[in-house]
């Protein structure tokens, strides 16, 4: 049984892949890039269910690895785009940094996931 914190969290990361998913897409960024990292806060939010539920597979390692890696890829291209940013642009939203700080939690869920099933 998944504890009511786990579905809190659960809730929350659904809240930033949405949020993000919509300020990328007005953002214009590539629609297909934007849906890929929507999907990888989606695979990130599975190893929360799966740590619950019994744990996770080699494919499920790899997944999350990729996952993790499109997040990142995308928190160090922000953090490039403000240096760059000119100051009569407007800035992002303040709040888009701690968002993606919200999903770490989840990728170590997932490890653990992985790791119950592997030694479990």
């Amino acid at each position: 049984m998944i504890p009511w914190g786990a579905w809190l969290y659960l809730l929350l990361l659904a809240a930033a892949g949405v949020l993000h998913l919509v300020v990328e897409l007005r953002a214009g960024d590539a629609p297909l890039r934007a849906a890929l990292r929507f999907v990888a806060v989606g695979v990130i939010g599975a190893g929360v269910v799966l740590f619950y539920r019994g744990g996770a597979g080699t494919l499920y390692m790899l997944l999350l690895f990729v996952a993790a890696m499109l997040v990142a890829r995308k928190s160090v291209e922000d953090a490039q785009a403000a240096r760059a940013r000119e100051p009569d642009q407007p800035a992002p939203p303040p709040w888009l940094g701690l968002t993606r700080l919200a999903v770490l939690p989840g990728i170590a869920w997932g490890a653990l996931a992985v790791w119950t099933r592997q030694y479990g």
